[in-house]
């Protein structure tokens, strides 16, 4: 080993090169899946829309994570270098500060393991192991990057501000929501009785009100139907991303936890829903509804991926609403809808699902496409979970295929659907991210 004042930079230059190689494995990957997607036979508006995708989003991402990895790799060896010349010089050189070496090394730690991660997911492709979706390795592709350039800007600083540092989820103790509108206030809104598709979807707008009180680290509210059969169901209500910092911080459902989630790895936002579940004791064998949107559609469409999960809490439902879920296998037996505005773009970020194995698009989810309330340039409120129940409210009623799909998924809902006899109660418990041990 190299004998210097701070880095290690034998070790320096070993992580340079291997940070190489993994930009050269996306480069070569990149190309082989520009060609599997640009040269067979398939015409249509689908394929139109998907190849766009693919050449104006998901092909330029995965080639700058390449380049900005490449770059991380010059200034590994950059510092390598200058540590050498540093310590060659003067053995009575002061030391960098502990600070600064820290937030390097503690840096240097996470984007090795997002390397590790994408080249594990790389190696299963390449070598036939297992397929995974091009937004997958793209999410893991991009972290890792975004987590390099955490570690430089750590370095230069000496504050650490754990980009893209995932952690465990966790759970607070449930708190009863208001069913009298007396009682409730702007943070502890009043319980919506579901009887309906926008009464359920209610559920979520009220999980993000509770969410956005100060000091509140994002909240799940769960909805307890019992219509008297013996047997109360429960609906599981879960909020999108409520901030988009790349700084991994107490609220989970963030940036960090968008790219783990697509990416397919463990994220504090899907396990804290898990223990806000154990939290409001929902009994075994009483049926469960997921619904959530944006990103709550990806963590409720995770979870459903679980069989064990599936079959732990009675899953039967999942409701999403501007999530991009196609590439998440879940549970055959839980039955699925999915709904999107025309122009939204996230529910498509996913690429309809597009995969590197043979099938390229493995079976979808239900999907039911709404006309929508704001201009292809609107972003924001073609993705609004106000605007979603408002459409779903319009288009229940409607003498379209749209109407249909959705009529006939809410008539499957009877267990969550309060009859004019029944109850209802909820509770919100409050979730966040925890610190790495």
């Amino acid at each position: 080993m190299t004998v210097t004042h701070g880095m290690d930079t034998d070790a320096g230059r070993r992580a340079g090169a291997e940070i190489q190689q993994g930009a050269d494995r996306i480069t070569e990957l990149a190309q082989r899946l520009d060609l599997a997607l640009m040269s067979f036979d398939w015409t249509g508006t689908d394929a139109d829309r998907v190849r766009a995708t693919w050449r104006e989003q998901e092909r330029p991402a995965l080639d700058a994570t390449a380049q900005h990895l490449g770059a991380l790799a010059v200034l590994l060896d950059g510092e390598a270098q200058a540590q050498d010349q540093v310590s060659d010089q003067a053995s009575g050189t002061t030391a960098p500060a502990a600070g600064h070496l820290g937030t390097l090394l503690a840096g240097l730690v996470r984007t090795g393991e997002g390397a590790a991660d994408f080249e594990s997911k790389l190696s299963d492709v390449l070598t036939g192991e297992r397929d995974w979706s091009v937004a997958a390795l793209a999410a893991s592709a991009l972290s890792t990057v975004g987590a390099g350039v955490g570690t430089v800007i750590g370095a230069i600083t000496g504050e650490d501000l754990h980009w893209f540092d995932e952690g465990p989820g966790v759970a607070g103790g449930p708190v009863a929501a208001p069913t009298d509108p007396s009682q409730a206030s702007q943070f502890h809104p009043v319980v919506a009785r579901p009887t309906d598709l926008p009464s359920l979807m209610q559920g979520v707008t009220d999980s993000y009100q509770v969410g956005a009180e100060p000091g509140s680290n994002g909240d799940v509210r769960i909805t307890r139907v019992d219509n008297g059969s013996g047997t109360p169901a429960y609906v599981v209500s879960i909020p999108g991303t409520e901030t988009w910092s790349p700084s991994a911080g107490a609220t989970g459902r963030d940036l960090t936890a968008n790219l783990q989630l697509v990416a397919g790895n463990p994220t504090a936002a899907a396990q804290s829903v898990e223990l806000a579940m154990q939290q409001a004791n929902i009994p075994a064998g009483a049926p469960v509804m997921l619904v959530g949107h944006s990103q709550g559609g990806i963590i409720a469409a995770t979870l459903a991926s679980d069989r064990a999960f599936v079959e732990r809490y009675g899953v039967t439902n999942v409701l999403t609403y501007g999530a991009p879920i196609d590439h998440v296998a879940i549970d055959p037996s839980v039955r699925v809808l999915q709904v999107q505005h025309g122009f939204d773009v996230v529910p498509r970020l996913d690429l309809g699902g597009l995969s590197t194995g043979s099938d390229l698009f493995p079976d979808r989810q239900p999907v039911v496409t709404l006309d929508s309330p704001g201009r292809f340039w609107e972003a924001g409120v073609n993705h609004s979970y106000v605007e979603y129940a408002q459409s779903v409210r319009d288009e229940l009623g409607a003498d379209t295929d749209a109407g249909r799909i959705l009529r006939e998924y809410q008539a499957s809902l009877s267990p969550f659907l309060v009859t004019s006899g029944g109850s209802v109660s909820a509770v919100d418990v409050p979730v966040s991210r925890g610190g790495r041990p």
